[in-house]
């Protein structure tokens, strides 16, 4: 079972992007040339199904961060067991909701300590504390959608560079139910450096 701690912040992440999501069903967000868009029920679903592997890629794109402190720092013992584990996430094709979950539980219920999750929660409340400045500062009609970690593009149901919406691998929710934030991009490069040191312990 996951920790109070982890169920308390999973909790308040969903009920955010699923508060903003919400918001822009029923207010549809403005967009560059004045054309408004809304969250259709399709894009939501594909959002709740692809949730906990958003929430693995948040959770271990934080994990480097331990390093930072020797106190919570990730042992040798550790390393040698979530190697195996962070590889496998850099060579599978897809990750499925059901295989996020089960691979957050095992790294934070079966390797790290109480006292490494304690810290990955605060880093986690952290950095949703600043999304929410940065989105404030910026305005979220500039983006059209919904700002969500892990997913290529950053967004949900918005732009990707090119202008392209609700395509796979772009800024729009996948296609399918799942996906594997960590093939390419900043996420597939944090991951491979964060290995890469864990492999040197």
């Amino acid at each position: 079972m996951m920790s109070k701690n982890i169920l308390k912040i999973l909790t308040i992440s969903a009920s955010l992007l699923l508060g903003a999501a919400s918001a822009q069903q029923g207010q549809p967000a403005q967009r560059q040339g004045g054309q408004q868009r809304q969250i259709d029920p399709a894009q939501r679903a594909r959002f709740q199904a692809m949730r906990p592997v958003f929430d693995l890629a948040s959770r271990v794109s934080l994990m480097a961060e331990l390093e930072k402190n020797k106190a919570q720092a990730v042992t040798k013992a550790q390393a040698k067991q979530l190697v195996p584990l962070l590889q496998k996430l850099q060579t599978s094709a897809s990750i499925s909701g059901a295989d996020a979950t089960k691979m957050l539980s095992q790294i934070e219920d079966k390797i790290l300590t109480d006292k490494q999750v304690t810290a990955l929660d605060d880093l986690d409340l952290k950095r949703q504390e600043d999304r929410r400045a940065a989105r404030a500062k910026q305005g979220s009609a500039q983006q059209g959608g919904i700002r969500i970690p892990g997913l290529p593009g950053g967004g949900f149901g918005g732009q990707n560079r090119q202008g392209q919406a609700g395509q796979a691998g772009t800024g729009g929710a996948p296609a399918g139910g799942s996906f594997n934030p960590f093939k390419q991009g900043r996420e597939a490069d944090a991951l491979k450096a964060y290995i890469a040191l864990l492999q040197k312990k």
